[in-house]
């Protein structure tokens, strides 16, 4: 017995060790492919047994197995389930993608949030994940190619320079036609704020934002989506939602990257010798004798190279976000600096942001949102200026030296030395911007919910410009100083009382209904000094010859709005919205407006004769009609008769009027229909989405000519009516979702035809009258004489006649050439994720678009003028039979007042706007390292450029300044080629 006893007890011990031999712990972490953060939550199970446990907070797990061949399923809500054999592995750490299907994705609309299954709008989307690896100075740059029908294009390349955005086209002949921006809610400030006149260039207040601040952009297209903004969402609307803190442990979250610009294409521009040779041969050409006895001996200056140069730019943000069950916060600090390739142009912000959410009891919550920014630009005269660096590097003659002898600039016309434009310029803008909300929000009981707002938006800008003698406009008047303060004061008080309630068999109601105030007002003044003693003493108290000015608006809205989401079996969809808005801008018989809209929706997918599959999972079609107004096509008294002083007799004061009354005036109408289809298929792997639009305005707010015998020349009316139409497409997918490998792909594509149906009479605009406004074309049209050719026998201009029996005429002989719409645009990105790799390749495009190049007009020409010429003068016809389109060398000025269609070229492109490559460190050795995740990256912006475009940049637009020109490239700064390098991490 004490034997078998015995060897029972050696048995059990044996066995025990094996047991003890075989089984081990394996540890690791679960993280997110979206935002490479941690799954608190998660749960883990060996396969075929009870065994199990789930992520701590920090996403990790610990979890006996019995041997390498022990399987882990990895699971959690809203993520596809992931199965590792341990084989030889201690250590597991696990990356779970998104399953589209499960995630049920929630978007922004006005006021509100909707599920995008029952959307019954077309909206765009544009999320944290779609832009967390774009290192973009602005959030507007953050959304170019990205959304269909949405065309962004860059002002120019100047560090936090202005966008051109246009949602479905240009509704507006006199307004600005920029979308409406809400941030969190406050409706904000936009445009170019700028008050210092430097041709086209202007201040982008959208970079006043940091986009690492982000959580999702919201594109709001259609009547169905815009019209609860009513007045002023004509032009679309954008809603931004910045980060908000979550229910957890405290995460400190930090950011920075680094890289380096520069020019992807400079001036072509001819060299000294061959600029004496090119005068030499007009000379000739002309009848007279050679100017230069030695061409090949002459002097070459190269002045780009001392215009353009390589530039730095750096960012670097931090945030801590948290909180638990009553208490949630985000802080957040930024510090971005970019310096322009062509100096000394640079953008710097500092930005600082506190988003907080109390939960008082269960019924009351209250917040806030404070962002405040500091910006300080300093600029330069480039951008439809002759007066800047650029002008200056393409009217200089090549001939000449940069500097004299006694090292001073070397003068030339009235033309600036671009190193002295480069060297001497002494332009700052310094903003100061506070965005803040502050809310309460209470729950009466479940589905009742009233929330009030205040916000407000304050800009506190100060531009400061001295021109020193060494310019020519400074040497005129002994320097010059100008000093402004430009103050935006705008505050906004909503309601807004929310009801939603499940009734019946299926049946669904949401009811919103809302009261605002707003308020604007606007404040600046100016003074100016000239004839200083030295170029030393800047400030104007040291001019001889002071002067100041100052003026100031106030403007304000009262808004009553409302909504119905109605769905049944979320199978049958409606929704109707109305806002009612009143406006001081306006007299009192047309000051209110009323803007309805209407949608509805059918999920055919959810009907019992449709055969739902894997190849088709979801198809909704949906349509919507209604009409949103604008009024910034008009001052803030434009309905009121105006006096203004210094209308003086002798020494007597006095006052004359300045504007007519038109008490009639009346909103800007836009109503548009749109029409579209939702389709998920494959398990909604793939999601396609296309729609068509039409959108009709009427009642443009125009100046239209009066009689003389007024003592005024034109008065604002209502009088034109403009079209768009178009269609949209953007197909989205995951071709290839795998444990170690995904692949993710999104195109868009889209079309704007723009029309100018009604019009008093027809408006040339521009420098010489280049663009034209008329019934029947569209907008942003090139009003040309065409050029057909060159004779071969003589090298003179051939030009095309409206009356082929007569010779041509300067004076009639006008065609409209091209236009600047794109015929279609879009964008490209694919996305790949390789274990811990990732990369992302984007495209953007734009087909069918005319850029006129306007430099050519001047350094493209007959040898008149004795200014620099452009390579392209070498194609120039020199002798019969020659077959070119640039005639021959001469003193005539054919061109002086001639707009030759020869310089309107095709503007078409397609660029690599984005390209990264990144790489996430396991969570096992970034915790070894004291980190949570960390991710590393290269990355770059406009690397390639595919375009005919002769110009430094096709997408450039240098008249940003004004609303009715668009695609006119002169001497416009072209956006930098980027390459960088950052990090992420969290803590």
């Amino acid at each position: 017995m004490k034997k078998i006893l015995l060897a029972a007890i050696l048995y059990l011990v044996v066995f025990a060790g094996n047991l003890s031999a075989q089984q081990r712990t394996v540890t690791g972490t679960v993280i997110s492919s979206s935002d490479n953060q941690p799954i608190p939550g998660a749960n883990i199970q060996v396969k075929g047994t009870n065994i199990g446990t789930v992520t701590d907070i920090d996403g990790d797990f610990s979890i006996q197995v019995s041997d390498g061949n022990s399987t882990l399923i990895f699971t959690y809500i809203g993520y596809l389930t992931r199965e590792v054999v341990v084989g030889n592995q201690e250590i597991i750490d696990v990356i779970l993608n998104e399953d589209l299907k499960q995630l049920g994705e929630v978007i922004v609309v006005g006021y509100g949030e909707q599920d995008r299954k029952t959307l019954t709008s077309a909206i765009s989307s544009v999320s944290a994940k779609d832009i967390e690896n774009l290192p973009m100075p602005s959030p507007d740059q953050m959304m170019q190619g990205r959304a269909p029908g949405v065309l962004i294009s860059a002002n120019s390349g100047t560090p936090g320079g202005g966008m051109f955005v246009r949602i479905r086209g240009t509704t507006s002949i006199n307004a600005d036609n920029d979308p409406l921006y809400v941030v969190d809610g406050i409706p904000i400030v936009s445009g170019n704020l700028s008050a210092v006149g430097l041709g086209g260039s202007t201040a982008n207040a959208m970079a006043d934002i940091n986009p690492a601040d982000i959580e999702s952009m919201e594109i709001l297209k259609d009547a169905s989506a815009t019209a609860i903004y009513g007045a002023r969402a004509a032009n679309g609307v954008v809603l931004i939602t910045t980060k908000r803190g979550k229910s957890q442990k405290a995460k400190v979250s930090i950011g920075a990257y680094h890289g380096v610009q520069s020019a992807w294409r400079k001036p072509e521009l001819v060299d000294g010798s061959t600029f004496e040779m090119l005068r030499n041969e007009a000379a000739v050409n002309n009848g007279g004798q050679p100017i230069y006895a030695n061409p090949e001996q002459a002097v070459s200056t190269n002045y780009s190279d001392f215009v353009f140069g390589d530039a730095p730019i750096t960012n670097f943000d931090v945030s801590v976000t948290g909180g638990n069950d009553q208490v949630r916060y985000l802080a957040s600090a930024s510090d971005f600096n970019q310096d322009g390739i062509v100096a000394p142009s640079s953008f710097g912000r500092r930005t600082g942001r506190l988003n907080l959410d109390a939960f008082v009891s269960d019924k009351l919550k209250i917040g806030t949102s404070i962002l405040y920014s500091r910006n300080i630009r300093n600029r330069v005269n480039n951008d439809d200026n002759i007066a800047g660096a650029l002008g200056g590097t393409h009217f200089f003659p090549s001939n000449l030296p940069p500097f004299q002898q006694d090292g001073s600039y070397t003068k030339f016309s009235i033309f600036e030395n671009p190193i002295a434009v480069v060297n001497e310029n002494d332009i700052t803008m310094v903003t100061n911007r506070v965005l803040a909300t502050v809310y309460g929000e209470y729950e009466f009981f479940p589905g009742l919910t009233l929330r009030s707002n205040f916000s407000v938006d304050y800009n506190n800008i100060k531009e400061d410009t001295y021109i020193n003698t060494f310019l020519n406009a400074g040497a005129a008047v002994n320097g010059q100083a100008t000093s402004i303060v430009s103050v935006y004061d705008n505050w906004i008080q909503e309601n807004v009382l929310n009801y939603q309630t499940n009734f019946g068999a299926g049946h669904s109601l949401s009811v919103l209904l809302g009261t605002s105030l707003q308020q604007s007002t606007f404040e600046r003044t100016t003074a100016t000094g000239q004839q200083f003693p030295s170029n030393d003493f800047k400030r104007i108290a040291s001019a001889a010859v002071q002067t100041s000015s100052s003026d100031g608006s106030i403007w304000g809205i009262a808004s009553v709005f409302g909504r119905v989401n109605y769905s049944y079996q979320s199978k049958y969809l409606l929704t109707l919205n109305l806002r009612r808005d009143g406006s001081s801008r306006f007299g009192t018989a047309n000051r209110w407006g009323t803007f309805p809209s209407a949608a509805v929706g059918w999920r055919i997918s959810e009907e019992d004769f449709f055969n739902k599959g894997k190849f088709v999972s979801d198809l909704k079609v949906r349509s919507s009609y209604g009409v949103t107004g604008n009024q910034n096509g008009i001052n803030d008294f434009q309905s009121r008769g105006l006096w203004a002083g210094g209308a003086n007799y002798a020494i007597t004061p006095g006052t004359e009027p300045s504007q007519l009354a038109n008490p009639d005036l009346r909103w800007e109408r836009t109503a548009q229909f749109n029409i579209g289809v939702d389709v998920a298929m494959f398990n909604e792997r793939v999601n396609v989405t296309f729609d068509y639009y039409n959108k009709q305005t009427s009642d443009l707010l125009l100046a239209v000519p009066i009689p003389r015998s007024s003592g005024f020349t034109n008065i604002f009316q209502n009088f034109g009516e403009m079209e768009n139409k178009g269609f949209e497409f953007s197909i989205s997918g995951s071709p290839i979702v795998k444990q170690d490998f995904t692949w993710d792909i999104n195109f868009n594509i889209a079309q704007n035809r723009n029309n100018i149906k009604t019009l008093a009479q027809s408006i040339p605009v521009y420098n010489r009258d280049i663009i034209r406004m008329e019934e029947g074309i569209p907008m942003y049209s090139f009003w040309m004489h065409n050029q057909l050719g060159v004779d071969p026998e003589t090298g003179d201009p051939i030009w095309e006649t409206k009356d082929p029996n007569r010779p041509f005429d300067p004076n009639i002989d006008r065609f409209i050439v091209g236009d600047a719409w794109p015929d279609f645009f879009g964008g490209l990105t694919n996305t790949f994720r390789y274990k811990n790799f990732d990369a992302m390749i984007f495209f953007q495009f734009s087909y069918g678009n005319d850029q006129l190049f306007w430099n050519r007009f001047f350094q493209e020409h007959g040898g008149t003028r004795n200014t620099n010429f452009l390579a392209s003068q070498l194609d120039r016809w020199q002798q019969p039979g020659d077959m070119t389109m640039v005639p021959r060398m001469t003193n005539a000025n054919y061109a002086a007042n001639l707009r030759p269609s020869r310089f309107v070229e095709d503007g078409s492109y397609l660029r690599l706007k984005n390209m990264s490559i990144g790489y996430t460190l396991s969570p096992s050795f970034a915790s070894k390292l004291g980190m949570t995740s960390a991710r590393v990256y290269i990355s770059g912006q406009n690397i390639l450029t595919f375009t005919n475009y002769s110009g430094l940049d096709p997408e450039v637009n240098s008249t940003a300044g004004t609303a009715t020109t668009q695609g006119v490239d002169f001497y416009a700064m072209p956006q930098p080629r980027v390459f960088m390098g950052g990090f992420n991490i969290t803590f």
